[in-house]
């Protein structure tokens, strides 16, 4: 596994980005040194119990330093007691070809009990970490703002909420600044994909460029996921729908999915 390091202690912060919610602050810090690895922290964010989360690293263009090669080596999430109660496991892949996903359950499916949880994401750079606050339903909107960064040398994480075929006709509030990642399941070895809006009204929101599919695995015909991520930037109601098909086709769309993103002030 590569290690990197840094010559000299690279300043506090770098990189950081802040706002506020009704709830928690979110916040930002970054570090690294000569005797040991990189370490970055974002969060607070505020999640209502049954939501998701997902989570990407994304590197600046160009890169500033640290510019080797650098892999995902496991995600794991700890309770306030540090114990243990979600772990992903990663065998060692470049970090452009991760994704993290967490439904907010123990490694059995069974949900978590509200209350403050971190996830840790470790990598051949160090090792990056989300705070989140689990409420009941109804406690508080979905927040945390997910609009906080830390980075190190411009690799930062990614915090999105995740949205699957289970909202299928759902609301999601987010706040400007959020950011959603929308995931469906499906098979382009059959030639059907996901597409989605050809464009949006301009103010609400703004999509993300990034990885479109991630195979579940390497396996010849095997599925996988397709990915869509969005931006808040206001306040506003967008109604965004997606249809599975065959480009060349021109039956029906095989599968379907609609959600309306309500965006409401910073």
């Amino acid at each position: 596994m590569q290690k990197l390091f840094i010559g000299s202690v690279i300043v506090l912060m770098l990189g950081a980005a802040f706002s506020l919610s009704g709830f928690a602050q979110a916040r930002a810090s970054s570090s690294a040194s000569t005797d040991g690895p990189v370490r970055a922290t974002v969060g607070t964010f505020v999640l209502e119990a049954g939501s998701r989360i997902a989570f990407e690293l994304r590197r600046s263009d160009p890169c500033p330093c640290m510019c080797g090669d650098i892999f995902v080596t496991g995600m794991s999430v700890v309770d306030r007691a540090g114990k243990e109660v979600y772990r992903e496991g990663v065998d060692s892949v470049p970090y452009t070809d991760w994704t993290g996903m967490w439904d907010l359950s123990r490694a059995d499916g069974t949900p978590v009990a509200p209350g403050e949880y971190t996830i840790l994401i470790r990598t051949s750079l160090g090792e990056f970490r989300a705070e989140v606050r689990i409420v009941h339903p109804g406690e508080g909107s979905f927040s945390g703002r997910l609009c906080a960064t830390a980075s190190v040398c411009g690799l930062g994480l990614d915090v999105y909420r995740l949205v699957t075929k289970d909202d299928d006709g759902k609301t999601i509030p987010l706040r400007a600044g959020d950011k959603v990642m929308i995931a469906l399941p499906g098979n382009p070895t059959t030639g059907y994909e996901w597409t989605g809006p050809d464009a949006l009204p301009a103010g609400v929101l703004e999509p993300i460029p990034g990885v479109n599919y991630r195979p579940d695995s390497g396996l010849i015909g095997a599925g996988g996921t397709f990915l869509f991520r969005y931006a808040a930037v206001g306040p506003g109601r967008v109604e965004l729908s997606f249809s599975y098909r065959r480009s060349w086709e021109e039956a029906p769309a095989s599968d379907s999915f609609s959600i309306v993103i309500s965006v409401g002030g910073v």
